[in-house]
């Protein structure tokens, strides 16, 4: 069914670790988990903080070690146990560094974007929430390594399923077994790849129950969303005028986060060149600054835009030496790699049913795409309940949408209020 909705300090290494070694089963927690410090009050005050440490299957075929920050609710825990969100977050970078339980840990820093309110709500209605980092994200002395699977569709999924798997093997009976994965952007991306992969996880752990899922301003399909912005941004440099920040926002989009892409193509075995990616500087940055997490990227790159636009009138953004506009979507171990993960995605017939939010103001996934992809998988048998937010830009979603999120997971856990 399409149903359109109008709305307006460091890691200490736990006892018994391995470091970067493999052994035991997917789903094992690895070692005691650590008390998370520096918590966001708005979750510091409804739940419990730990990082736990648990093994999954890496998208080089190896077992690793991946994190995961648990939220428990300082309630009791209701009779039969807690419900479990697994929580998926938003793009932070590539580099081990940059996963929201180090930003945290280290640096005080909350880097999931507008999700601790979110995540709070939920917490406030008696249901645990487990976060993982994702492959390749975390402290490098709880044994990960550089390696992020962005976009990648078994290496988000297992990212997810497995953090479910660890929960629920750490809590036992504290929880009742019922899990959803969620998230936003990168996170909505890891939701649904959660949601193909979800049989996994009740093979690890027969006590896990998948009950549904809930995608937040995923981006469904980049090769599509980037023949937008560029020709947005080709437009724009036409006009003769100087860009706006919008436009200027648009180019720094397409060119930051397509290092991390890259990244992940060259790790997970596909043949792509960067040299055929980038112009000049981007390619500078590829090649000392990808373990910049984003902000930083984003900010760095965007004062390189500048710097290049002020030094002649005859400079432009589509002159600029950065990702060579739609060409890398036509090389064939980038095409691959869309075909083979967010493809393979479009075409899979997920279990369950999907809430799917999307903000019509949001510049990193088109109307145009999430319509067409959303109808394809409809068409395909997927039980998606899209719901359209007027007026609601990329990082207004979590919050615009969260009585509908609050409302599905009543439904989908049968919460009593």
């Amino acid at each position: 069914m399409l149903l359109a909705a109008l709305l307006a300090g460091g890691f200490v290494a736990p006892s018994g670790s391995t470091h970067g070694s493999s052994g035991g089963h997917d789903g094992d927690v690895v070692g005691d988990p650590a008390p998370l410090r520096n918590v966001p009050r708005a979750i510091s005050t409804v739940a419990r903080g730990e990082l736990i440490v648990y093994r999954m299957p890496g998208m080089q075929g190896k077992q690793v070690n991946a994190t995961a920050m648990l939220f428990l609710p300082k309630k009791a825990a209701p009779a039969g146990g807690w419900s479990l969100f697994v929580w998926g977050h938003g793009t932070v970078g590539w580099a081990p560094q940059c996963a929201p339980s180090v930003q945290l840990q280290e640096h005080g820093t909350w880097a999931d974007g507008p999700n601790a309110d979110l995540l709070a709500a939920v917490l406030k209605m008696g249901i645990a929430v487990v976060a993982p980092d994702y492959e390749g994200l975390g402290p490098a002395s709880a044994g990960v390594v550089p390696g992020h699977g962005y976009y990648h569709l078994s290496s988000e999924g297992n990212s997810m399923i497995f953090a479910a798997v660890a929960a629920q093997r750490y809590l036992g009976r504290r929880l009742s077994g019922l899990w959803v994965p969620g998230g936003w952007s990168e996170g909505g991306f890891a939701a649904l790849a959660a949601a193909d992969a979800s049989g996994s996880a009740a093979k690890a752990d027969p006590a896990l129950k998948y009950r549904g899922t809930i995608a937040l301003a995923p981006v469904p399909d980049v090769p599509a969303m980037n023949k937008v912005l560029w020709r947005d941004i080709d437009q724009a440099s036409r006009s003769g005028h100087a860009p706006t920040d919008h436009q200027l926002d648009q180019l720094v989009f397409a060119n930051a986060e397509t290092i991390y892409f890259t990244k992940t193509e060259r790790q997970a075995g596909y043949a792509v060149d960067p040299r055929q990616v980038y112009g000049a500087n981007m390619l500078r940055f590829y090649d000392h600054d990808w373990q910049t997490c984003l902000d930083d990227l984003n900010a760095a790159v965007r004062r390189d835009i500048q710097n290049y636009l002020s030094t002649s009138p005859s400079h432009r953004l589509n002159t600029y030496q950065g990702v060579r506009a739609g060409k890398p979507n036509a090389l064939p171990g980038t095409r691959r790699f869309f075909e083979q993960n967010q493809g393979k995605l479009e075409n899979s017939h997920l279990p369950g049913s999907v809430l799917w939010l999307y903000g019509t103001d949001d510049i990193t996934s088109p109307s145009s795409v999430t319509y067409n992809v959303v109808n394809k998988m409809v068409a395909n048998g997927n039980d998606i309940n899209l719901s359209v937010l007027q007026g609601a830009g990329h990082y207004d979603v979590p919050t615009a949408g969260l009585p509908l999120i609050q409302a599905r997971l009543k439904q989908l856990f049968d919460v009593r209020s």
